[in-house]
This record gives structure tokens, C-alpha cells and sequence, in this order.
């Protein structure tokens, strides 16, 4: 009996994998139409289809499956979804993708909120197995920035016996700070002595105990003390790459917006060497728009004439193009950095944060680079950041005409309502990141306490500035934290955490995330004629969901899995 019942489920197993063979081979048929589905076109003027006509890696009708069957041949494969829902394929607005891929390969918590109890069992173990040692250097990446709270936990633990002799670095899930033991701070200089030698404006981007000592907290500027006294890490970029493309294919990401594909200054560009490498090898499974790192504060013309160089040499690889320069207008809101810029200081320091750029020379900036028509995308989290930035895109718009570049702000965490309109106004897109909305550690504990309320009461108001006529874009900033669209969906229309719902009046709705995560994240890439909706002529990149996203409940959605990922024509990722 049990010897049938082996060969029973054998025979089931080998019928289900072959029926799966037989779909995929469907689906990756040069003439496909996908008929009886539920599809969500993000095409404003025809938002909804059952059927989808694709001949190689085009669309070539959408509507009903009469429409769709009369646009191909007789011998295109017909393929019933049984009523299941096909989206567009989603867009991150605002994604280091070969950095997430390099994350997936190293020792990381992915911005886990652990104890630092747990973040030190964890520790011995990416110490034992060798994952987390570059050289003799202990590296943890994602550490959520709620353990900043913790100093004196962190100093206890790994400036304990087991790390005297080991240097440790935990990075901070926000790229904008970090922790290290006193192992590094003595490799890398930094002491009391160097502390008190610093002027107001660089002691910041270090933490200090009540005597002046530093405590291992370091941020953004910071980290070029500590950047040359780390063992050179040998990253295989391709095969982070090739994890990327397949972390983001799982997820259903067929496009996304590289937010610092290099610096400017550099000779090499390893990232978009690594975008072309994998497009001549064909394993390039997204739509590629990358900008790269600039300084608003110095001449304008040579990096114009640089970057114009850059896109010669890239901008010809399948699927690849450097659209414009990326600027940070400040840092980060959070205590104990608190280097966002905002229009009123931070209650326990009396500080307003670091505005990165000269008012006067980003104006000069962003008009030369407008008229340029590339592209500029700016770091903005405090609400004077945000404003200066849209000062800046007003002097251009006023100099250059709106010439239609979307220039683009990310994150906006602290938006003055006397800026939300200003957004439609001058034409810039807001890259949210909306995943991160919604009432935890590091909205309220860290932040609520410490800014002024008029201030805190605009945390994250993407309702308000879409009512205002914004355009909003999905973005996750992975791996800062997690790419996937439907979390972040279901925090953008929830708002709702472990401490409880982040004002519940600038909850989205999930309609408008939809075309955030698409035709509008299109714009944010100057994509959209080409990606973002499903219709005629447009990339056949397009996702099956495993449930109608469209009408179940916000926890029901925030849990969809994607069936399959469709880029340009063919499969790039089945479940």
C-alpha cells in the first residue's frame, strides 16, 4: 500500500511538472494571447482588460479577447488564466540594486529590529562561518537604525573579550550611519583629541559619550575617517547582479531607477560596467535608468561634460541609460543623527540639521542641468530640504521654460503643506518610499520626541500632496529595506505598526499605488512611452498575481506572491 501511495504522488509530481513545462513553453511563445483574466492596465483611459495580445517581446492589442485574437496570427498560442490577475510589471523609482544584490551574498539582518542580544548570537555566527569577515574586519549590514538607542548595549557586547582584538562594523540600514567598536576607532584615529580638534558643523557625524569620548556612532561625512582603513572588499558584481535581477523578478520588478550608479569624480564606474556586462550577456532582466552622484556645489559644466561622456559610452546597451545626477540635500531625521535639514531646530540639540548644498549655487545647478535636459534627483527628508530643492527646480523652470524632465525629490519624509502644490506646479515627481510610513521605533520613538510638532504632524503626507496633484512614485531604496511592492503598498494604506497608525489621514489608496509602482515610477525612469502599462506597442512586461489585488483586504494583499514575472515577452521568474 505505502509503495502505491509513493508512485501515486510520484505520478503527480511528474504530470504537475510537466503541465508547468507546458505553460512556461506557452508563455514564452513568440504569439501569445492571455485571455479570460483580470487585467489592471495602469492606462488611465482604459484601466481594465480581460485579454492581452503579445507578439515577441511588444504588446499588440488590449481589450477583449475578440480584439485580441483578430491582431494575431491563427497560430498564436491561446493561453485561459482562468480568471487570474495580470498586472504591469512594477517599477522602483529609487533602488541600488547591485548594492542589494552584493547585500543578499554578505552577512545581513535586512533591517530586522533585534536585540542587541540576538545581533550579537548572530555575530558569532557570521564570525564563525565567514560570512560577514572581509579581512580581519567583522562587516554587518542592515542593522536596523532603532539600535542606535542601544550604545551602551553595542560598546558592552563588542568591546567585549570576544571582539578586543576585532574589529566591527555594523552598518546602518539607512546608508547614512553607522556603529564601530573602539578596535576601529583607534585604527582610524578617531579620539577625544580628534574630536575636540573638529568644528561644530563635522562633531555631529560623531557620537560622543558625556566626556567628549567617542562611542563608535559615526555618520555620513564621518565615514571618510573610517573608508580607508577597511580591508578592500572583493565583490563578484555579476553574480551580485545576476541575485539582484533574481530578487527583483521574484518580487515582480521588470524596471527601476539606480540612485547612484557611481560618483561623478570616479574613473571607473563599476555599477554601470556591471548593468552592461549583464546586458551583453543577456541576463539583464530589467529596464535600467541609472543616475549618478554630483556635487550641487561645484562647477555644473564639467560634470555636464563628464556625464555627457558617460552616456556615450552606455547609453547604446539594450536596456541601459544615465539619465542625470543624483544630490543630497541633507541627511537623515532620526535621533541620534539628526542631519535632515528642517525649518525648525530639533528640540534636544537645537540644531537644524545640514542643508548639503549652497541655496544659490543648486539654483545654478539644476538650471545648467535642466538645459542640458538631464535629469537631477535629490536626497530631501527634512521639510527646508524639500523646499530649497523645489526653489532650486523653480529657478530652472523659470530660466529653461518646463521642458517636460521630471526631476525628481525621494524620500520626503517632512513636507510643509506650502510646498505640496508646488510639486504639480513645476512638474517634479515625489519617489516615496512609503514602505517605511507607519507607526514603529523609528517614526515615533526616534523622531517624535525630538521635532517640533508642527513639523512631526507632516511625516510621510503622501494623501495630501496626491491631492495637491503630485505625481507619486513607488520607490523601497533597497536594501535599505525590503523591494517588495505590495508591503509597501499595504503600509501606504494602512500606516499601521507596532506603535500603532502613522496619522491615518495621509492614508493611500491602493489604486493610486498601482500606478505609482507603475506608468507614474515609468516617468520617474522618462520610460513611460515605453513601459508602465500594458498597451499597444508598449514592453510585454507583466506579472501574475496570486489573488485579485484589486478588491481583498490590506493584509490580504500585503501578502500576494507573484505566480510569474514577464520581461519583454519571456519568463524571468516562475514560482
Amino acid at each position: 500500500m505505502r509503495s502505491f501511495r509513493f508512485f501515486l504522488l510520484l505520478f503527480v509530481f511528474v504530470i504537475s511538472l510537466v503541465a508547468n513545462a507546458q505553460q512556461t513553453e506557452q508563455l514564452n511563445s513568440n504569439e501569445k494571447i492571455l485571455f479570460n483574466a483580470k487585467i489592471f492596465t495602469a492606462n488611465i483611459n482604459q484601466p481594465y482588460a480581460e485579454a492581452i495580445a503579445i507578439r515577441g517581446g511588444k504588446i499588440i492589442a488590449v481589450g477583449d479577447f475578440a480584439t485580441a485574437k483578430a491582431s494575431l496570427s491563427p497560430k498564436a498560442e491561446l493561453i485561459d488564466m482562468h480568471g487570474q490577475t495580470v498586472l504591469p510589471g512594477f517599477i522602483d523609482s529609487h533602488s541600488h540594486v547591485l548594492e542589494g544584490g552584493q547585500s543578499l551574498l554578505s552577512a545581513n539582518v535586512f533591517d530586522s529590529a533585534l536585540t542587541v542580544s540576538r545581533l550579537a548570537d548572530y555575530a558569532a555566527e557570521v564570525k564563525k562561518n565567514g560570512k560577514g569577515m572581509i579581512g580581519d574586519f567583522l562587516f554587518i549590514k542592515g542593522i536596523n537604525i532603532s539600535t542606535w538607542s542601544h550604545i551602551p548595549e553595542l560598546k558592552q557586547v563588542f568591546n567585549g573579550n570576544d571582539y578586543r582584538a576585532q574589529p566591527v562594523v555594523l552598518n546602518g540600514s539607512d546608508g547614512h550611519t553607522k556603529w564601530v567598536n573602539n578596535l576601529v576607532l583607534q585604527k582610524a584615529g578617531i579620539n577625544k583629541t580628534f574630536i575636540d580638534q573638529l568644528d561644530n558643523s563635522t562633531k555631529k557625524y560623531f557620537g560622543v559619550d558625556a566626556d567628549g569620548t567617542p562611542n563608535g556612532f559615526v555618520a555620513d561625512s564621518g565615514f571618510d575617517k573610517l573608508t580607508p582603513i577597511y580591508p578592500k572588499e572583493k565583490t563578484d558584481w555579476i553574480k551580485a547582479g545576476e541575485k539582484a535581477m533574481e530578487y527583483n523578478g521574484s518580487l515582480g520588478i521588470t524596471a527601476f531607477l539606480d540612485p547612484w550608479a557611481g560618483d561623478i569624480t570616479d574613473k571607473e564606474n563599476t555599477n554601470l560596467d556591471t548593468y552592461q556586462s549583464l546586458s551583453n550577456q543577456h541576463k539583464l532582466t530589467a529596464h535600467v535608468a541609472a543616475v549618478v552622484g554630483a556635487d550641487a556645489n561645484a562647477d555644473p559644466v564639467k560634470q555636464i561634460d563628464r556625464l555627457k561622456v558617460l552616456q556615450k559610452k552606455y547609453n547604446g546597451t539594450y536596456n541601459l541609460s544615465v539619465n542625470g545626477f543624483k544630490i543630497f540635500a541633507d541627511g537623515v531625521i532620526e535621533y541620534p543623527t539628526q542631519t535632515a535639514s528642517i525649518s525648525k531646530p530639533y528640540i534636544n540639540s537645537g540644531s537644524k540639521g545640514a542643508l548639503m548644498f549652497d541655496p544659490e549655487k543648486f539654483k545654478r545647478f539644476v538650471t545648467m542641468v535642466d538645459k542640458a535636459n538631464l535629469l537631477v534627483h535629490v536626497h530631501a527628508i527634512g521639510d527646508l530640504a524639500v523646499t530649497e530643492t523645489l526653489n532650486g527646480f523653480e529657478a530652472a523652470r523659470k530660466a529653461n521654460g518646463d521642458k517636460l524632465i521630471p526631476h525628481t525629490i525621494t524620500h520626503l519624509q517632512i513636507v510643509q503643506p506650502t510646498d505640496f502644490a508646488r510639486f504639480a506646479q513645476l512638474n517634479v515627481l515625489a519617489s516615496y518610499q512609503l514602505l517605511w510610513a507607519f507607526g514603529d521605533v523609528t517614526t515615533v520613538d526616534i523622531v517624535k520626541p525630538y521635532l517640533d510638532p508642527a513639523l512631526y504632524q507632516w511625516q510621510y503626507p503622501a494623501r495630501s500632496m496626491l491631492q495637491a496633484g503630485t505625481v507619486i512614485c513607488g520607490a523601497s531604496d533597497w536594501p535599505v529595506s525590503s523591494a517588495n511592492p505590495f508591503l509597501a503598498i499595504y503600509h501606504a494604506e494602512t500606516r499601521f505598526g507596532p506603535k500603532g497608525v502613522l496619522d491615518s489621514t495621509q492614508c493611500m489608496p491602493r489604486m493610486a499605488m498601482l500606478y505609482a509602482y507603475t506608468i507614474n515610477a515609468a516617468k520617474a525612469l522618462q520610460l513611460q512611452k515605453k513601459i508602465g502599462s500594458l498597451e499597444p506597442g508598449k514592453s510585454a512586461d507583466m506579472i501574475l498575481a496570486d489573488r485579485d489585488v484589486l478588491t481583498i483586504s490590506a493584509e490580504a494583499c500585503r501578502d500576494t506572491q507573484i505566480l510569474w514575472t514577464m520581461f519583454e515577452g519571456k519568463i524571468v521568474y516562475k514560482q
